[in-house]
């Protein structure tokens, strides 16, 4: 099984804060098929 609980991002340019990746839940089973997708900019490369 994999896990992830309440994992986020954010990336400090130029001062600012940007969110990558807002506060994320995941739950994947063992022998589950799971498949990511997403606009570009997304954050699914940050996940």
């Amino acid at each position: 099984m994999i896990e992830f609980h309440d994992v986020h991002k954010t990336y400090r340019v130029a001062g600012r804060e940007i969110p990558a990746l807002q506060p994320t839940r995941l739950n994947i089973q063992a022998g589950q098929i799971f498949g990511l997708i997403g606009h570009s900019g997304a954050g699914k490369s940050t996940l």
